[in-house]
């Protein structure tokens, strides 16, 4: 018989599917791009519970950087925005009454220093250094806070007092018109009444300081302690979960660059916004509720982190609360007026000895010294007092900070350590709706529009010297180097050089035939953790389970949902490595699932209720992700709406549990049935894919069935050449 035409003989070639090792020259088109890949951060998920944010470090900054403006900087800066001359007054004298201190506000909250730990011991400079007792010394305070208590400082006061007192006394000689028998009189009454009013003042503002010092310096050092207690169960829970540990340490390190040297209200909007604990209850939330089998220990880790997270919360609202309740301008105002007043009451009492020149004597003198010098020694003391993190009598760090430098080191020593960041954010997490976190690393995200990454063009072209008329394709098992066969029909496949279209109509069965060979290699049922409910691998018109997952509301699990799709869609993920480019993935399956053609005609969606609920609820629900999404009149989401409304009215209207709906999307609309029975179809161009979109775009309702979908096809070797 004569030999084919080139085309023609494409048609004997065996059905072949790729490993990612050569095959003759050729290579899988992931391993023909591996060299772009770079090393970098794991790709991270973390459920959040509704409201948590991943991060507010910007923001703060943004804060810190508008309160270190002056009053003027504030007035220039409305000027500048074209605002009005008043405006801009306004602006100043807000910003002026704002920095008096007398009322907790934003400014106060983001100026006033505060740090448990030396600020430098997170820098990645001394990041692989183990602790030593060096780094517990405490910082040098500034000179400003500290000249107070020097002896050069207190001599000068005395001095300075010794000769000011002659002029104080003729200054005060002239106000004073009475008689010195009646001077006497007034005087007695008024000096003592003074140091009274005085000493019970200074008594009491000791006091507050001295007890707000201590308990400051206590609760943070528990609250250090339970932050080391805390990381070391999280990473004896998570040793086997390293994305998730690296998660949850990276929580923790949030936490302690807040302690260190964050300012009082960036850990105020940090707590509002995006709390480090309540995030870190949340991962160990989520992981407990996705995970049905644990071992004894780790049941008794959980337990013990659900405890000991609480206990931290409530020290680090102790320890809040006594650093806000620090003494307002006002206070050591009064101590000031105080001061002055019994120093006037001496000078008024020492006006009765003074010499015919109206001169003191020197006695008089010295002791108007030695009371300026306690007096000025005592209000300093107690403005040192009132800030515990700087000046003389701050507190002592060394029992928090061993602790977190012990959390740091604990960190450090594991695997992913140098991926977990203390100095700076460490991670640049990405919020949506449903409460998913991604992390980003090196690799660049393709949009939605790019569809799938480039393919290896290059084809198995058999030569026509080597084929014959008659090529018998059996359900027998070729073999290749490196390339495994499948085989297509028990028929003889017969083609003439003269029939070249009936070629390559038998190359797409082939190659159509040989992708659902594969596929059905492969296929699996699966069971949806968190509700229990299982779907069959295959549907009865052919569609394959691509993966399931759950829909929560809250901590309520509402349904299981699954994913039914053609080989095409399922070939879309095998590009992508198992566990990487989780983001490229989703972006390829969803346009594989939601873009409908010859190879790929329908998408289906089978929900099995595990909640009841309202036959109008479940239909609004659905309907509501579907709408935005449709960007349509809205007629066609009410079509939908009250198909599903139909459906289950003939359940008393009630969609219980073990209820199942069937979504089939299609080009030209939905169909949807309800326990079997078919309910009708919603026919409108783009509501097919609006609907796909709800569960599988980055806003999905259900992230476990993406990750599912990804973690069970992902890398599964279903690329096929013909």
């Amino acid at each position: 018989m004569a030999p084919f035409s080139s085309k023609a003989a494409c048609c004997s070639a065996a059905v072949i599917v790729f490993v990612a090792t050569p095959v003759n020259g050729l290579v899988h088109p992931m391993s023909k791009s591996t060299h772009l890949h770079r090393r970098s951060n794991h790709i991270h998920r973390l459920n959040l519970f509704k409201g948590i944010a991943p991060n507010v470090d910007d923001e703060i900054n943004r804060e810190i950087e508008d309160a270190e403006m002056s009053p003027f900087d504030k007035l220039k800066e409305e000027l500048d925005k074209g605002g009005s001359l008043k405006d801009a007054f306004a602006a100043y004298q807000t910003r002026k009454k704002e920095t008096k201190g007398d009322y907790e506000n934003k400014l106060a909250l983001l100026t006033n220093f505060r740090s448990y730990s030396n600020r430098e011991l997170l820098d990645s400079d001394h990041y692989t250094d183990e602790p030593t007792l060096d780094d517990l010394n405490q910082a040098v305070p500034s000179k400003g806070k500290t000249i107070w208590a020097s002896s050069l400082y207190r001599i000068g006061v005395f001095v300075g007092a010794f000769f000011l007192f002659p002029f104080v006394c003729q200054l005060l000689s002239t106000f004073v018109e009475i008689k010195s028998d009646e001077f006497d009189i007034v005087n007695e009454q008024f000096t003592p009444g003074i140091g009274i009013l005085y000493g019970t003042f200074v008594a009491l503002t000791l006091d507050i300081l001295y007890e707000r010092q201590n308990k400051v310096q206590e609760n943070a050092s528990v609250e250090a302690s339970l932050l080391s207690q805390v990381t070391q169960n999280v990473l004896n829970l998570f040793r086997d979960q390293p994305q998730i540990a690296r998660e949850a340490s990276q929580i923790i390190a949030d936490q302690v660059r807040i302690i260190v040297y964050r300012p009082r209200g960036a850990e105020m909007l940090n707590i509002m916004r995006a709390d480090p604990y309540a995030r870190l209850l949340s991962l160990i939330d989520h992981y407990q509720r996705d995970n049905t089998k644990f071992t004894p220990q780790q049941e008794a880790v959980i337990d013990g982190l659900r405890g000991e997270i609480p206990a931290l919360m409530e020290a680090r609202a102790k320890r809040l609360s006594d650093e806000g309740s620090s003494l307002p301008p006002t206070h050591f105002l009064v101590l000031l007026v105080l001061t002055a007043l019994s120093l006037i009451g001496f000078t008024a009492a020492a006006l009765t000895i003074t010499d015919d020149a109206g001169e003191p004597s020197f006695e008089s003198r010295m002791v108007f010294a030695a009371l300026c010098a306690v007096y000025v020694l005592f209000y300093n003391f107690c403005r040192d007092m009132n800030d515990p993190f700087d000046g003389v009598y701050q507190i002592k760090r060394s029992s928090a900070a061993s602790f977190l430098l012990q959390i740091k080191w604990l960190i450090a020593s594991q695997p992913f350590g140098k991926d977990v960041r203390f100095d700076t954010r460490g991670l640049a997490p990405e919020f949506d709706d449903e409460e998913i976190l991604v992390g980003k690393g090196d690799l660049k995200v393709q949009p939605a529009s790019s569809g799938l990454p480039e393919r290896n063009t290059q084809q198995v072209v058999p030569s026509a010297d080597s084929v014959t008329a008659d090529v018998p394709v059996s359900h027998e098992a070729l073999s290749i180097e490196n390339a495994q066969m499948i085989t297509v029909d028990n028929n003889a496949i017969k083609v003439t050089a003269a029939d070249e279209s009936t070629a390559e109509t038998v190359i797409l069965e082939a190659q159509h035939k040989a992708k659902y060979a594969a596929v059905e290699a492969k296929m699996q049922s699966l069971k949806e953790k968190a509700t229990g409910v299982s779907f069959n691998a295959k549907l009865d018109d052919g569609l394959y389970l691509v993966g399931c997952g759950v829909r929560k509301k809250a901590i309520i699990n509402v349904y299981a949902v699954a994913m039914y799709s053609s080989p095409t869609a399922l070939e879309a993920l095998a590009p992508f490595p198992s566990g990487k480019q989780k983001k490229e993935a989703q972006v390829a399956l969803r346009n594989a699932a939601r873009t409908f053609g010859p190879s790929s005609p329908t998408t289906s969606f089978v929900l099995e209720m595990t909640f009841k609920a309202d036959g109008k609820t479940i239909a609004g629900a659905i309907a509501e992700s579907v709408k935005p999404r449709q960007g349509g009149s809205g007629s066609d989401v009410k079509d939908l709406e009250n198909l599903i409304v139909q459906g289950v009215s003939a359940k008393g209207g009630q969609a219980t549990k073990g209820t199942i709906f069937r979504f089939d999307c299609t080009e030209e609309g939905v169909s949807v049935s309800v326990d079997d029975s078919a309910q009708g179809t919603v026919k409108s161009d783009g509501i097919g894919s609006a609907l796909v979109d709800v569960f599988m775009d980055d806003k999905a309702v259900s992230p476990q069935l993406v990750n599912s979908c990804l973690d069970t096809w992902c890398g599964k070797d279903l690329f096929v050449a013909v």
